[in-house]
């Protein structure tokens, strides 16, 4: 991507945009910086164990942009009919946070925005009702060679139900919320709409 003639923006590898507010990648690095900031991110979800770098947190901060870490080992798969390494509690209370829009835009990264990130990705089109093959098919294209039967596995037995009540139970939370404050907001423009009248009825000639 060309910001200008001299500027060449360099996005973090294995970057892609995953829907509206959504984004994925590799794991950040300094060069990457001035690509991010066009993002205007809010948020960062982050699926690795080990500690962020001081000067990728130096770049958070300065841009506002919030750090939610979920430090899931990255393991290599022993063989194809192991136990995949990737907690299912980790995965929902990251898709919880990646499906709130308060948190948009988002980028999600691990190390090589690989089998992670694809988990999570995989889930998350899994929530928004994709057919099980185009999953598999978005997963390998980034996992590339390094597929792992595991994680696919484990996507598809990955269970949304339940999150999609506790997300229609918050939609309804915030329904009510915006219905009391709108009634709120009516009630004290009549009230200052009936002062306005007195004040005017006062100074009337």
């Amino acid at each position: 991507m060309i910001q200008d003639d001299n500027d060449v923006l360099e996005p973090p590898i294995n970057f892609s945009m995953v829907d509206e507010g959504i984004f994925r990648s590799g794991f950040p690095q300094p060069p990457n910086f001035p690509f991010l900031k066009t993002l205007q991110l809010r948020s960062i979800i982050y699926l690795c164990p080990e500690p962020y770098p001081e000067e990728n947190l130096e770049f958070l901060r300065s841009q506002n942009i919030q750090l939610f870490q979920f430090g899931i080992e990255g393991k290599k798969e022993a063989s194809s009919s192991a136990a995949s390494s990737i907690p299912k509690q980790t995965i929902l209370e990251a898709l919880k946070v990646l499906i709130d829009v308060r948190n948009h835009p988002v980028l999600i990264h691990c190390k090589r925005g690989k089998h992670r990130t694809g988990c999570l990705v995989g889930v998350l089109r899994k929530f928004q009702n994709w057919c099980l093959a185009s999953v598999f098919e978005e997963y390998q294209r980034f996992a590339g060679a390094k597929s792992r039967t595991t994680d696919l596995r484990f996507i598809e037995t990955f269970d949304v139900v339940g999150l999609r009540d506790c997300l229609y139970g918050i939609i309804h939370h915030y329904y009510r919320l915006a219905y009391y404050a709108s009634k709120k907001r009516r009630l004290l423009l009549y009230t200052q709409a009936q002062q306005d009248m007195q004040t005017y009825q006062h100074y009337k000639p």
